[in-house]
């Protein structure tokens, strides 16, 4: 199951509190000022500092796709498909990881119930079932920086996860699945955090995607625009955060995140702000803060498609950033509803 925040029942004290501070409209407030203004400020250019983490090693070519293998599974061309299988880069102890490229299959008239199809019927043959959180599969899907599209669907295996993506190449997609075992990093479901931080194999594998045919996009200079927040509270109600960022069409973003915490004396906040810069080149946001070292991080913007009547759309900016402790983790901001 995907990480929740846990709430307490409406009404609650704690609910009571939270509300009557505000303080998911005051972080909306902070991170929407800075980055409001209209005018472009002219600033002097500056060089991005290299990103905070990117795959690396060898690339390998299969058919007329490349990538690089991510740390902790070994490739294996095996002809009709291409295999990696390991712990992936934080598995060890925790099990293993299987990712399996496939040819070109001829792309269905509706590709969310072909990747369930494909999926399943994948799934069945090792004798497991597939099941999905809400019930029915949810469809994600996007496009990269390099200008292919894809769709995806994850789910639970048995106390493990699993995963599909189509790459679609016109009359044909190119589906890609992964499975693994309970507690495993390598994969999990949109949204989730896992002992070993959030699918970063299947992440390392996505980023180095190479697709012949496909033609660079700048697209997602156009899509980051506008603001991004959530808001979570602790298991009990005593801990709370708002996070947010705005960017704005002018090129410059704020952010904002405030803490609050019911320490039984009473409710304390602390708010962390910042502005300044940024520039999106291919899958890569770069920020150069008014105050403070400029960074670079890996992005990509996922639409989840939610399988309700009528259907309902989140959009996230999800960003690849580097802990103290732990390596690189995957941060994903819904875009705010105006």
């Amino acid at each position: 199951m995907p990480a929740q925040s846990s709430s307490p029942a409406p009404g609650s004290a704690w609910t009571f509190t939270w509300q009557q501070w505000g303080l998911p409209a005051l972080c909306a407030a902070l991170i929407g000022s800075a980055a409001s203004l209209t005018a472009v400020t002219q600033t002097p250019p500056q060089v991005p500092p290299p990103v905070a983490w990117e795959p690396t090693g060898p690339r390998t070519t299969w058919r007329d796709i490349s990538f690089i293998v991510p740390a902790g599974v070994q490739g294996s061309n095996k002809g009709d498909f291409y295999d990696m299988v390991g712990p992936g880069i934080r598995g060890g102890r925790f099990g293993q990881c299987a990712i399996v490229v496939l040819g070109d299959v001829p792309a269905g008239a509706d590709l969310g119930r072909q990747a369930h199809e494909l999926l399943t019927t994948g799934l069945a043959g090792l004798g497991q079932r597939v099941t999905y959180v809400r019930g029915q599969p949810d469809l994600t899907v996007g496009r990269s920086a390099d200008g292919w599209s894809w769709v995806e669907l994850s789910g639970i295996v048995g106390d493990g996860r699993a995963r599909i993506m189509l790459i679609v190449r016109g009359a044909t997609v190119v589906p890609i699945m992964a499975i693994a075992t309970s507690a495993n990093g390598c994969v999990g479901l949109l949204g989730e955090t896992t002992p070993n931080s959030n699918t970063i194999t299947w992440l390392w594998l996505y980023h180095s995607l190479k697709v012949a045919g496909s033609t660079p996009s700048t697209h997602l200079r156009e899509q980051i625009i506008g603001r991004w927040d959530a808001l979570s509270v602790s298991t009990g109600g005593q801990v709370g955060m708002s996070q947010g960022e705005t960017y704005a069409p002018n090129g410059r973003y704020t952010y904002a995140s405030m803490l609050g915490a019911d320490g039984g004396s009473g409710f304390l906040t602390k708010d962390f702000t910042g502005d300044g810069r940024y520039v999106v080149e291919g899958n890569r946001l770069t920020i150069f803060p008014d105050r403070g070292a400029p960074q670079t991080r890996l992005i990509h913007i996922v639409e989840d498609r939610e399988a309700t009547v009528p259907p309902r759309s989140t959009v996230r900016l999800c960003q690849i950033n580097v802990g103290v402790v732990g390596g690189p983790y995957e941060r994903c901001l819904p875009r705010s509803v105006p």
